[in-house]
């Protein structure tokens, strides 16, 4: 059974070497199709992010706040802005800066009464 108010949390492990251009990526491409396609989404994500490299990489984390889980899928929003091509070209960017995948998952609240 599903969880209320879901929240999506991604981790993505980026290359020590390639922070500055993670972050410049995120500033460029992924905020601006964000801010420009789900203004209504303005407010509900923001991203985190270690201060120093341990084993070669810098965490950084996607937390997504509410909505269903292709509210928060960047594909659709990156094909709108750039073009199918332009989509999968900074995909595969975005994927190579990474260490690994990207781990993602989406989680519900838990409530609990008061005794």
């Amino acid at each position: 059974m599903p969880l209320p108010a879901q929240t999506l949390i991604a981790i993505n492990a980026v290359r020590a070497d390639r922070v500055a251009e993670f972050e410049e990526f995120l500033r460029s491409v992924v905020v601006p199709a964000m801010w420009d396609q789900r203004p209504d989404l303005d407010g509900r994500w923001r991203v985190l992010r270690t201060g120093d490299a341990a084993e070669g990489t810098v965490t950084f984390a996607f937390v997504c706040e509410g909505g269903s889980p292709d509210d928060w899928d960047l594909r659709p929003y990156l094909e709108t802005a750039l073009g199918a091509e332009g989509a999968d070209r900074e995909l595969e960017r975005f994927a190579d800066m990474l260490q690994g995948g990207q781990q993602t998952w989406f989680l519900g609240t838990v409530e609990f009464d008061r005794p």
